[in-house]
């Protein structure tokens, strides 16, 4: 075993086991563990590559605050959230509302949306849902939502979420946020 390992297709040989049962591991607990890791390091890292925007757009709207045009800086609206529950999520008030997605980065932090997910609803919308609809609550809301991803309209979008909600896994989020990517690159909505 020695002289395999001080050869280096041994030492190959020796990471790509150890990747591959990282792998393992997190895909078999990414429902109850690493999803919700990756969530938190996402965010931390997206906080901290686009901290010089965030803290450009306070400083605007707090001046904008002080001149009377707006009310508040973030506006908390209500959402449906895991588990039928009630989560508030922040965005930029006024003319900072474009840059909805960068407030939405601190609920991603906190923990009250993931990465990828369905399409928050507001307790209106979700009046009207049958109980198979609100199905797609047994998980998080999500900032990437893989029925825009799939190309699927508004109105299959519920059926899409609910099936998204019962069978995500660590490979099919990697593979609908590099999807996401990629339209995003190409400059598709």
């Amino acid at each position: 075993m020695d002289e395999f390992l001080k050869e280096w297709y041994g030492v190959l040989a020796f990471v790509l086991f150890d990747f591959a049962a990282l792998i393992l591991i997190i895909s078999i607990t990414y429902r109850w563990f690493f999803k919700r890791v990756f969530d938190f390091l996402v965010s931390l890292v997206c906080i901290a590559v686009t901290s010089p925007i965030l803290l450009w757009i306070y400083v605007r709207a707090r001046k904008a605050k002080k001149r009377g045009e707006i009310e508040r800086i973030f506006q908390i609206e209500p959402f449906i959230g895991k588990k039928g529950k009630t989560v508030f999520l922040r965005r930029f008030s006024g003319n900072f509302g474009k840059c909805a997605a960068l407030a939405r980065l601190f609920d991603l932090f906190l923990g009250r949306l993931s990465v990828i997910g369905y399409e928050p609803l507001t307790e209106t919308e979700c009046e009207t849902l049958t109980e198979i609809e609100f199905d797609r609550h047994i998980t998080k809301p999500g900032l990437i939502r893989p029925y825009l991803v799939d190309g699927i309209s508004r109105e299959d979008m519920l059926e899409a979420d609910e099936k998204y909600a019962w069978n995500f896994s660590f490979f099919k989020d990697i593979k609908i946020f590099f999807k996401w990517l990629l339209k995003k690159i190409r400059g598709q909505n």
